[in-house]
């Protein structure tokens, strides 16, 4: 009989050890897709945040081999949502969709986070912009920019704006245009966007400034009052809107933008493959269609290019914040 050499039995023990690694990855993997994927939404259902979380995941769940479920943890402008994926295994199964103000401008605006905004997470995709609209209560069905304007100044503090929270793209496009008009809005903050309108339209607040996604049913139901939209041009779905630039406010530019990102630690080759997939989806015809309807555009960036967005986001809207004071102590 062959007497095996140290060599061959080297090459074999390798061989198996190689096979063993393999086997178990693919096990792993298998596994992982077995498991739902969450996507938390810092808000509550209904909002626009939801809305396009939950138009992503109806189709991003069969392109990945597994289920996308959506999660709603609100609160704090979406802190605890967001502090919730911080906390998550890096392992691409929690994700967050979000607004700016988790992401960035809470890290200003509160004076401490359960987190650390620049390193709690992990670039995936920019997902959609879109813009905001100006919206008043039924009793203020006369306004325009410039009647909103004059009531405010003569009346100062005593109107007020609604938003979904503490440093949401809401409350700070309230702030830019204070800064811009020269007056002084009281802001009334909520927990989610549904409630903070039902209050709008109720006339307990005066107006809110929200994003097209929530904007539009309830300028169409004539249940709110459309006065300006805060973008560079006007918007398809609303072209009797005119933007604040042509109302004599060009410095009243606001978009919101809704984000995906992971955990600090999850695999740049996860990140990317959700990436992928999720940009994928946004180039469906049927999906660009709804978007759009909504006043949305689908963007579906590189991981890369998010965190670039966020960096500049963040610098931006720090100096508004910085400047009017509004920075935690």
């Amino acid at each position: 009989m062959k007497r095996l050499s140290w060599k061959n039995l080297l090459l074999g023990a390798c061989v198996a050890t190689g096979a063993l690694f393999a086997q178990s990855a693919a096990v792993a993997q298998a596994a992982a897709s077995e498991r739902p994927l969450r996507i938390i939404v810092p808000f509550l259902a209904g909002g626009s945040a939801d809305l396009v979380a939950r138009l992503i995941s109806t189709r991003l769940g069969p392109r990945l081999g597994q289920t996308v479920i959506v999660d709603n943890i609100a609160g704090a402008g979406g802190v605890i949502g967001a502090d919730h994926v911080a906390r998550s295994q890096p392992d691409g199964l929690t994700l967050l969709l979000t607004p700016p103000g988790p992401l960035t401008t809470s890290a200003v605006l509160m004076k401490s986070l359960p987190y650390d905004a620049e390193r709690a997470f992990a670039p995936v995709s920019l997902v959609v912009t879109l813009p905001n609209v100006l919206l008043a209560a039924p009793k203020h069905s006369g306004w325009t920019v410039a009647g909103m304007i004059k009531e405010a100044k003569a009346n100062v503090g005593k109107l007020t704006y609604a938003s979904q929270g503490i440093g949401t793209t809401g409350h700070l496009t309230g702030v830019l245009f204070d800064q811009q008009a020269g007056v002084q809005l009281s802001h009334v903050p909520y927990k989610g966007i549904p409630p903070a309108l039902t209050d709008v339209q109720a006339g307990r607040v005066d107006a809110m400034f929200v994003d097209t996604v929530n904007a539009l049913p309830r300028i169409r139901s004539k249940q709110l009052i459309p006065i300006a939209v805060a973008s560079k041009k006007r918007v398809a779905s609303l072209p009797d809107v005119p933007t604040f630039a042509e109302e004599g406010y060009p410095g009243i530019i606001s978009d919101t933008w809704f984000a995906v990102v992971a955990p600090a630690g999850t695999p740049a080759t996860i990140r990317q493959r959700l990436s992928d997939e999720i940009a994928a989806v946004l180039k469906e015809p049927e999906v660009v269609e709804r978007l759009r309807d909504l006043g949305v555009e689908p963007v579906g960036s590189q991981p890369s290019e998010l965190g670039a967005h966020i960096q500049t986001e963040f610098v931006r809207w720090r100096a508004l914040i910085v400047s009017n004071g509004l920075a935690a102590k």
